[in-house]
This record gives C-alpha cells, structure tokens and sequence, in this order.
C-alpha cells in the first residue's frame, strides 16, 4: 500500500514544479515585452552593414585604390605616357603620333613586349592609393589615367618575364588601342579594391554614360548555398551613377574587377564591365535629374533578415506564445507568492523522497 501513497507524493511534486515554473515564466512576461522591443528598435535604427553585388556596362570608371594593398595589372600592347627618367631608356619610344597630352611626357610602346606587368604599391596603411580613371574612347580603344598619392610612391614596370622594375614616378596616362584587322580580339582584366564610382554624371559636353546594369543586396545566412540569400535588387538606368565609398562605419573596402575586350570592329558600341563586391548599410545611386538615393533594404527586411534579431525574436515570441497557450495553467501556478510555491516544492520533495 505504500506504492500508490509514494505515486501520489510524485505528482503532487511535478504539479508544485509546474506551479513554480508558471509562476516564474509570467514573472518574466513583461521583460521578454520590453525585450522584443528593444530588438525591434535596434534593427531599425541600428547600420547594419549589407553584402552587396554590382554588375555594370559602363564607359567610365573613377577609383581610389586602396592604400594598404599592391596592385598588379597586365598591360600587354599599351601604349605609355610617363615623365622622362633614366630608368625609362630601356623601353621602346614611340617616334609618330605620339599619345601623351605634352612635351613633359615620353611615349613608349609596349605592344611587342610579352608579359607586362604594372605595379602600383601599397602607400600609407588606412590612407588613399592611387587614383584610376578608366574611358572607352571612339573607335573602341581604351584609356587609363593614373595619378599617385604623394610623397615616395611610384609604379613600377615590369617588362618581360624575370626582368627587374623599372621605377615610374609620377601621374602615367596608358592606351590600349583597338586591334587591326586580321589581329585577334584581347581582353583586358583590371581587379581592383578600393572606393570610386561607376558611370558619371550626365553633361552635355562627353557622351560617356552608364548603360545599364544591376545592384542585388544580400544578408548573411546559414541556409542559403553560400552563405547568403537574396534580398532585394534594383536594375540601372542609363546615365546612373553608382558611388563605391571607402571603407569605414557600417561599410567595407570594395572589392572587383573591370573587363574590357578589345576587338577590331566591334558589333556594337564597346563597354567596360565592372563587377564589384562589398559590404555596406545602403549603396548610393546617383541618377540624372534628383540627388540620388540610397539603395538599402526596407523596415520589413531589416526584422525579417536580420541574423540576431530573427533568432532572439522568434525564441523570446515562441516564449510569450508558450505563456499564451498556458494561461489557464499560468493563473493555477499564480496561487500564492513565488517564496511559497518554492517552499512547497522543497516540501513535497523531501517527501517523495523519505517514502512518505
């Protein structure tokens, strides 16, 4: 007879423990409230930095290298403007029709050299590199302006597999010119991090624009193929502008690549391909006619793709809808003060346990 007096002790047990949890989780009720608001009003106001990707045909580059970071690029069959130096005797000069703007410059002609390789080098860690701008000019050829930062930085040549660099100092102007009938089409592949835009601003004195392209913005995800999911896209116009900023609070450095081939006669109007990827709290697209507008995900996305607050949101809803679903056992465990339910708990387990 003394199995079911020993049953019967048990469930009184688990009942005063079921009393005392009910009673404690509706103790919690209104901070999980203010919890869940807090969350919600973090990830509205709070610059959280967004994956994003841009993919654009375009007929103008300007970037800011990063300082931090070299920066190698291939410039078989380019034609080079650089201030005159002793190093430079070794390249050959370009006798006609030379490319440069003025007299301060020499030309040189790359375009029988195999494997040549540009250096720009790192400067200042945390400060600007050099300054890039890229133009498709008439008739498909291709131009690029760089200038450097200041103080002792200089590119530097390499031309020809194993050979030594040669220093070049000072701003460089460098031609690709368009191939000729039979030569085969080549392709030019400039990778770049760093800040910039891509396109300009529409003036009716240059013809070179955007074309057009895409922005997709991305959130971390631990589902997705890759580590990111989708969550929002915008197609360009052409004439847009899109402006790469440095890397700083609630952004990162940007990071990609621009592509050019260079064909004899092209079927239609040549245009670089700039790809670019990053981080930032929104992108900002200039478009002709307004100021712009920063292209970044809305409220919804911002509480629905936010990695912390879509866990601690759905864990701390999950809890109040629990304490919901429970309301009429919540008001049973609310009998009495919590020091008493807890002072019956200890009572019936000393109970169970001495066999009474």
């Amino acid at each position: 007879m003394a199995e079911p007096g020993r049953l019967s002790s048990v469930l009184l047990l688990l009942r005063s423990a079921w009393s005392l949890f009910l009673l404690f989780t509706r103790s919690l009720q209104p901070i999980l409230v203010v919890a869940v608001v807090a969350l919600v009003a973090w990830a509205l106001l709070s610059r959280q930095p967004w994956p994003y990707a841009i993919e654009a045909a375009t007929e103008h580059v300007a970037l800011t290298l990063a300082g931090d970071a070299e920066t190698r690029w291939r410039i078989d069959g380019a034609l080079l403007c650089a201030g005159r130096t002793d190093e430079e005797r070794m390249l050959p000069v370009v006798a006609d029709d030379p490319p440069c703007p003025g007299r301060r410059w020499s030309a040189y002609d790359l375009r029988g050299i195999e494997e040549v390789t540009l250096l720009l080098p790192a400067a200042v860690p945390g400060e600007p590199g050099y300054s890039v701008r890229i133009d498709v000019e008439r008739g498909g050829a291709l131009a690029l302006a760089l200038e450097p930062p200041g103080g002792d930085v200089a590119a530097q040549l390499f031309a020809g597999a194993g050979a030594d660099g040669l220093r070049l100092a000072g701003p460089l102007l460098l031609r690709f010119p368009a191939p000729v009938e039979p030569q085969p089409a080549r392709r030019i592949l400039l990778p770049f991090a760093g800040a910039g835009s891509i396109g300009r601003d529409v003036v009716w004195h240059d013809p070179s624009l955007l074309r057009g392209g895409s922005v997709s913005v991305f959130t971390h995800s631990d589902e997705a193929a890759g580590g990111r999911d989708l969550v929002a896209t915008t197609a360009l116009l052409p004439g847009d502008r899109i402006d790469l900023a440095q890397s700083g609070e609630g952004q990162s450095m940007s990071k990609g690549f621009v592509h050019y081939d260079l064909e004899a006669e092209p079927e239609k109007p040549p245009a670089l391909t700039v790809v670019a990827f990053g981080e930032s709290d929104a992108i900002r697209i200039v478009r002709f006619g307004d100021q712009g507008y920063s292209f970044s995900p809305g409220y919804v996305a911002r509480l629905s793709r936010h990695s912390a607050v879509a866990t601690w949101a759905v864990l701390l809803i999950t809890v109040l809808g629990f304490m919901a679903v429970y309301r009429e056992g919540s008001e049973v465990g609310g009998e009495g003060s919590f020091r008493e339910r807890r002072q019956h708990l200890a009572e019936h387990w000393r109970r169970v346990w001495r066999g009474a």
